[in-house]
């Protein structure tokens, strides 16, 4: 059993991508300018595109930069760098980039982090989001995108947000109630997901629940910051085995596992093993919808959330990254 999801992490758009040479840089105009004052929503600059650099153990310093619209015309967050980590506050999204410069986008300066046989870990603070609030880490494909897209950043992800679509492997998207791990090729929008809360694949089976999981739960307390781990294991051809995430916490002795080790769309893992290969691009953001429920709905009944209130809180934390060997 598996339901739809609504809305993954902005509103669905038919945007078609804007064409654009490889390597090609894309300043704001005038009637972007306008367009995004004239949104509903978020329709102040942000503060800065290039809010600060964090370092990565066992890859290096990357520069943050932060998306100036979050959908087509519509205003993005501001993202902040603080004590070594990133803050992307109430629709905001940030890229790892090699470098950055303020008011111009070029995808051959996002940072192509090669992952396959590598582990990716991280640390997280969901504590303030609530039903309808979704803290998000991903990987895309965005230093392979040559489209420019309507958000004017070679943003791409299989959900076509901004335009473009491309391969999309999400490690987090979750609020202090609910937890999604999801595999996408590009074009699969929905992809195959593990976690607690809404529809995952497995029949719908969750991988733990609110007794392992939430605020005050005995494994992984949501009111208090966490450990994320994600392997990318090889076979003996070189391909992708599965995607492997592990949740600790500090001064715990239980971890939660999500395996995903198999992917109807992908099956021998022949088109994300080549994305991996060739580099993704670390996306860390948050949004809300009243129509969150594919992630912290109730599912067949057992799942956290009755209703999305949007009860979103201060901007989630994720900081003390590292890459290392398997």
């Amino acid at each position: 059993l598996f339901g739809p999801r609504y809305q993954p992490r902005a509103s669905r758009t038919t945007a078609q991508p804007v064409p654009s040479g490889t390597g090609a840089m894309v300043t704001f105009s005038r009637v972007a300018l306008a367009l995004a004052m004239a949104g509903a929503r978020g329709a102040a600059a942000i503060e800065a595109q290039c809010p600060g650099s964090i370092d990565v153990a066992g890859h290096g310093p990357v520069q943050i930069t932060a998306a100036k619209w979050n959908t087509p015309g519509i205003g993005a967050g501001d993202v902040l760098t603080v004590g070594g980590g990133v803050h992307p506050k109430m629709w905001g999204r940030a890229y790892f980039a090699d470098t950055c410069t303020e008011s111009s986008y070029e995808q051959t300066r996002y940072t192509a982090m090669k992952l396959l046989g590598k582990r990716l870990v991280y640390t997280t603070d969901v504590s303030h989001g609530g039903c309808g609030c979704n803290a998000a880490m991903y990987l895309v494909s965005m230093p392979q995108n040559p489209y420019a897209s309507e958000c004017e950043d070679f943003y791409c992800d299989a959900n076509s947000v901004c335009g473009p679509n491309c391969a999309e492997i999400d490690i987090q998207e979750a609020n202090r109630f609910a937890w999604h791990s999801t595999l996408h090729k590009s074009w699969d929008g929905s992809g195959v997901s593990a976690g607690y809360g809404g529809w995952v694949h497995n029949n719908n089976n969750y991988d733990f629940g609110p007794k392992d999981y939430g605020p005050g739960a005995g494994c992984i307390n949501t009111n208090l910051p966490f450990q994320v781990s994600t392997a990318f294991p090889v076979g003996q051809d070189g391909r992708l085995r599965a995607m492997e995430v592990t949740l600790m916490q500090e001064g715990k002795d239980c971890s939660l596992q999500l395996p995903i080790n198999s992917y109807e769309a992908d099956p021998a893992f022949e088109l994300l093993t080549a994305a991996l290969e060739q580099g993704m691009t670390p996306v860390l953001s948050y949004w809300k919808s009243q129509e969150m429920l594919w992630l912290d709905g109730p599912g067949v009944g057992l799942g956290p959330c009755q209703e999305d209130n949007v009860q979103c809180g201060a901007a989630p934390s994720f900081y003390d990254f590292a890459v290392e060997d398997l």
